[in-house]
Formats: C-alpha cells, sequence, structure tokens
C-alpha cells in the first residue's frame, strides 16, 4: 500500500465554515508534523487514504452514497468520531458486537466524560457537540482511535539569509530590496508580515560566509540569488504570491527547513518536517525555446531532474520511480516527494515557479531517503544538485526534442502498460497505460476499442495506486 502522510476527513456536506471551525479545533489537538486535514469528497476515492473520518453533519443530511461509503469503511478497519451524538441512522445497532454504550441523550447532559459508544475495537465514537470543543476530552477521544495527539511547540518564522555567488549580484539584489521593503526600528530590512499573511515581519540579512548551496555548484547564474531560512510559511509562496523577493533578477530560489504552511498540488497539504528538503525556485526560461512552446512538460522535467539530482547525490538511494503526473516513489509505491509548478506567460515571457519537496532525513510522516539508503543526505547539497540537474534537464530538452524526453521519462515512471480505469468527461472506460502524448498529457489505449485516449492532467483526480483516473468534482 502506498505509504502517505496521515489524512483526517472531515464530512460537512460541503460546508466551508464548519470545515474551517471543525479543523481549527482537530489541529489544535493533533501532531501538525503528522497529520493533514481535509473535507471528505464523496467522489473521491478516499477510503484508503485517511487514518480517521470526522462526522460532522446531522446524519438527515448525509445522502445515502455517503452512508454507505461510511458502513463500508468501518468494516474495513476505519475509523470514525461523530460530532453530536448522532450515528443510529447511519451505523444502526446491528452492526455492534457489542453495545453501543449510553444512549445519545445520557449523551449530551455528561459532556465532561468519555462514555462513548465504541463499537468493534473501538472503532466509533459518538461525541456530543458540545464536548468537540473540550480540548481534554477531544484529545482522548483522538487518542481512543489511535491518533497522535502530540501537538509540539509553534514553529515561528525565521529570518531570510541571502546569498549570491557574484557579490555584485548581491548589492545590487539588496538595492532593489531596499526600495521594496520598510526598515525595522534596528535597521534590519523587513519582509512585511502583510505579504507573509502571518503575524510579525520577518527579517531579510546578507548572508555571511559562503552558503553550503554553493559547495559543489556546477551551473554559474543559477540562481543569480539563493535564500535560506530555517522556517517560512511556504517556500512557493514567498516566491509566487508577490514580486518582492524577485525583482530584477531572472532566477531566485528559496531553501527552508520548515514550512508552516507547505502546499501541495491543487488543495492539498503538504508536511514539512524537520529533515525534509523545502526547496522552490522561480525560473525564466528563454522566449522561443522548446520549452516555452511545452509548458506542461515542466513538472516532467523537473520530476525527473529530482530523481537524477537524488541518485547524483546519495548513490546508496534504490532507484527511485515517478508518479504520473508529478509525484516521486519509491519502487515498492511509497511517496517520497513531489513537484508544485506555478506557470504566467503573456505570450512573450513565460514565468515559473517550481517547489519540490522531499522527505531527506526526517523520521515523519513517511519514508524518506535516509531510511532508504542508511545514510544522512546533505540538505542544501541535494537542492544544490537538483536545481543544476533541472537547467541540464531544460538544456537536452530544447535541444533534442520533447520526443527524446519522453522516452527517457517512461524508463522512469511507475506506470507503463499498467491497467486503469478512466471516467473523465463521457469517456468511461478500461485503458493500458502507453505514453505522455506531443501536448504533455497521458496516453492510454481503451481496451474496448483499442483507440488511443489522452488524459489531461490538471483538473483531474487520480490516483494510479488505485488504478482509477476521475474527474474532479467543483
Amino acid at each position: 500500500m502506498t505509504v502517505k502522510p496521515l489524512n483526517i476527513l472531515i464530512y460537512c456536506c460541503k460546508n466551508n465554515s464548519v470545515f474551517e471551525n471543525v479543523s481549527k479545533i482537530l489541529m489544535s489537538c493533533v501532531g501538525k508534523e503528522r497529520y493533514t486535514v481535509y473535507q471528505l469528497d464523496e467522489s473521491e476515492p478516499w477510503q484508503r487514504h485517511c487514518a480517521l473520518v470526522v462526522i460532522a453533519s446531522h446524519p438527515m443530511d448525509i445522502s445515502h452514497k455517503v452512508t454507505a461509503q461510511m458502513k463500508q469503511y468501518r468494516r474495513d478497519g476505519g475509523k470514525l468520531i461523530s460530532m453530536g451524538g448522532y450515528f443510529s441512522s447511519l451505523l444502526p445497532l446491528d452492526c455492534f458486537k457489542e453495545p453501543p454504550g449510553p444512549c445519545l441523550d445520557d449523551l449530551c447532559q455528561t459532556p465532561s466524560q468519555l462514555e462513548v459508544g465504541q463499537g468493534i475495537q473501538k472503532s466509533l465514537l459518538l461525541l456530543p457537540s458540545n464536548s468537540f470543543t473540550d480540548k481534554t476530552i477531544l484529545t482522548k477521544a483522538l487518542m481512543e482511535v489511535g491518533i497522535d495527539s502530540k501537538t509540539g511547540n509553534t514553529v515561528q518564522l525565521q529570518p531570510l539569509n541571502v546569498y549570491c555567488q557574484n557579490s555584485t549580484t548581491l548589492d545590487n539584489y539588496f538595492s532593489c530590496l531596499k526600495l521594496a521593503c520598510p526598515v525595522g526600528d534596528d535597521g534590519d530590512l523587513l519582509y512585511p508580515k502583510e505579504k507573509l499573511q502571518s503575524d510579525c515581519d520577518v527579517k531579510i540579512f546578507q548572508g555571511s560566509g559562503k552558503a553550503e548551496f554553493f559547495d559543489e555548484h556546477t551551473i554559474i547564474g543559477f540562481p543569480e540569488v539563493f535564500i535560506q531560512s530555517k522556517a517560512v510559511t511556504s517556500t512557493q509562496d514567498l516566491l509566487w504570491t508577490n514580486s518582492i523577493l524577485r525583482q530584477d533578477v531572472s532566477s531566485v530560489a528559496v531553501l527552508a527547513d520548515v514550512q508552516v504552511a507547505g502546499k501541495g498540488r491543487g488543495k492539498n497539504q503538504w508536511i514539512s518536517p524537520l529533515g525534509s528538503m523545502c526547496l522552490s525556485f522561480f525560473y525564466t526560461p528563454k522566449p522561443g525555446t522548446m520549452l516555452t512552446k511545452k509548458l506542461p512538460f515542466v513538472q516532467y522535467i523537473t520530476a525527473l531532474a529530482t530523481i537524477k539530482a537524488i541518485q547524483g547525490t546519495n548513490s546508496k538511494v534504490p532507484p527511485l520511480r515517478i508518479k504520473w503526473p508529478n509525484d516521486i516513489y519509491t519502487g515498492d509505491g511509497k511517496k517520497i516527494g513531489g513537484v508544485l509548478v506555478n506557470c504566467s506567460s503573456n505570450g512573450k515571457t513565460t514565468q515559473l515557479c517550481i517547489g519540490i519537496g522531499i522527505n531527506v532525513n526526517n523520521d515523519e510522516p513517511t519514508i524518506s531517503l535516509a531510511k532508504l539508503s542508511g545514510s544522512q543526505t546533505s540538505v542544501p547539497k541535494l537542492a544544490s544538485k537538483v536545481c543544476c540537474s533541472f537547467i541540464e534537464e531544460v538544456d537536452l530538452f530544447n535541444e533534442l526534442g520533447y520526443e527524446q524526453f519522453i522516452e527517457r521519462f517512461c524508463q522512469s515512471w511507475l506506470h507503463q502498460d499498467k491497467l486503469v480505469k478512466i471516467s473523465v468527461g463521457s469517456v468511461n472506460c478500461d485503458a493500458i497505460i502507453k505514453s505522455i502524448d506531443a501536448d504533455g498529457y497521458l496516453s492510454v489505449v481503451d481496451l474496448a476499442s483499442n483507440k488511443s485516449v489522452s488524459v489531461q492532467p490538471d483538473g483531474n483526480s487520480f490516483d494510479m495506486m488505485e488504478n482509477l483516473i476521475a474527474v474532479k468534482s467543483s
């Protein structure tokens, strides 16, 4: 089975305000370095990818489809907590081997006691809604269903330290920053909290000495600027959501020890504990090149470059594979990292912001390079190798064309000739995966008609490990 961060799913009939409130309460009681929280979407193959489901809806509002999903999830060993003490209509009493505990009216009258219906192996807890906000009760309930309640210390944002290979570039860069950023009472340059969407400004320092990132760097001029920090909101947000850090330069890279709000594809969260590689870089490709004509290939180029960099940095790591479109996996199906690409193009100029997250030396939440190889890897040196490998792959792509790239890419992915079920628009079929087409779409062959079908990566839910491609609900 694929090893992924442990997800807690909240079912709230797509009520965003309820989700935000319940999510905030839950995350105050669990380890943020281990769990992510999402809304449950019944159209997604969610059952195998979560540690807990929290019901935050009255049973009268729960559809028959969700009811059936919940029953099957629990029969398969899934754990559930119901917020309002409601469950009899969702999971009738005959599904229990033991009585479910006191009646719900009694539960609601005694919220200070965790007298909950336990069912089979404590897989079902009924909590009255007024006890859900009691952290002591909720924490105990979470522990009952096997959820780690260690919350750890709150991570504070740390200063940004700026380095360049060329001292003149560094001086010019700081001159631009001083025009865009406020200066604190102590004279230090500040990244404004409004831009960070945080409670505090962050100081920006000119790095003293040489960054380890540049120790074995083989590409001159990329990145022009390298920024390192112990803790940021998100490396991707720092570079993409506003232009402060990328003024008058064609490339900037940001490397952080920890992210407090890491980003994944779509609305996914990316857990970024200490020891992982949290890297984003801003890159402006040359106009008129093959890359600017084939922008969907950027995520594939980055994924392949990342694998190449990992193997070149730590030869003890077993061969890694790409899960379409942009995840890095071990050969036996354990997720170890992923790629996130933001792109902007006006027809003349293209700007790319590429984020890469890799589990390097961290013990949680899943597998890491250290566990695979039995040895530690320098995160700054790996980040440097990824940047250099990316430029090398871009140069090959521009020189040799996309056909040769596709051939090399497909040698490194998990899916050649695998059977997959497709549900995209009016297309519903069993198919065999063959390649990537000229537009960067997944190319498969419909088994019934023996015709080729192309599947677009963006906007689709794709769980290759479940052999399913399906359109995401809007």
